[in-house]
């Protein structure tokens, strides 16, 4: 059995995105954290269930080390890298558009693991490829570089985010109160309802509104709940008077 003294717990740098999104599937099952574990090994070693379980215990103990080795590495701080083989990443706030933003919060409430690659696409760029085939092209990197870029833009995002907290979805005047949505800004449609505020401010088409700097667009926003606040305000004490 030669195939079995060459096992070993690949390294990092030989663990791409795409396997590491196959290894957060095993982990979201139902099978206990057992069985979980040895799925994983197997998966990382390249074998199959009935050649994992031929593993004599002294080999097992060796993998199971490894194994542990491997996944505290993931709590070690990484750098981030503004490129990566041919894609280049940015993580300049003022060069982030409204639409991009928005595809990254949908990506993330989605499901933050399973959509690195999509993530990671959104903030970068490559002559010629299409968001698709970049993040096509992300699932064969390898997967700590990318994790490390998506929590830095991740980060630079929240900044931003915790800046303008106090903004909520722009609704229309005929409404009664000011409704927030739920986690700000956060959740999908409310994003694109508030581009389509943004886009009528501005006087442009919706598809221009989306290349907006996030910023401009936040400022837009903030401007457009100031003043829907003042004519609220403004109603209700009209309204007292008249009472």
């Amino acid at each position: 059995m030669i195939f079995i003294n060459r096992l070993r717990i690949p390294k990092w740098d030989k663990i791409t995105v795409e396997m590491y999104q196959y290894i957060n599937e095993i982990n979201e099952t139902d099978m206990d954290q057992i069985d979980k574990i040895l799925f994983t090994m197997a998966f990382l070693t390249g074998k199959s269930e009935q050649e994992f379980d031929k593993i004599n215990k002294y080999k097992f103990a060796q993998l199971q080390r490894q194994f542990k080795q491997r996944f505290e590495q993931l709590n070690m701080q990484g750098k981030e890298r503004e490129r990566i083989k041919d894609l280049k990443f940015n993580f300049d706030i003022c060069k982030v558009t409204l639409g991009q933003f928005i595809e990254v919060q949908h990506f993330y409430k989605k499901n933050y693991l399973n959509n690195l690659h999509l993530i990671a696409a959104s903030f970068s760029t490559c002559d010629k490829l299409s968001h698709v085939e970049r993040a096509d092209k992300i699932l064969k990197m390898s997967l700590l570089p990318v994790l490390y870029n998506v929590t830095k833009f991740l980060e630079v995002i929240k900044k931003l985010s915790d800046q303008y907290s106090g903004l909520f979805g722009i609704e229309d005047m005929e409404q009664e109160d000011l409704k927030p949505l739920s986690n700000g800004f956060n959740e999908q449609y409310g994003w694109i309802y508030s581009a389509k505020k943004v886009a009528e401010f501005e006087g442009i088409k919706l598809d221009e509104a989306y290349d907006l700097p996030i910023i401009q667009a936040f400022n837009d926003l903030s401007y457009l709940k100031a003043h829907q606040e003042y004519e609220a305000e403004i109603n209700k004490r009209n309204i007292n008077a008249v009472v």
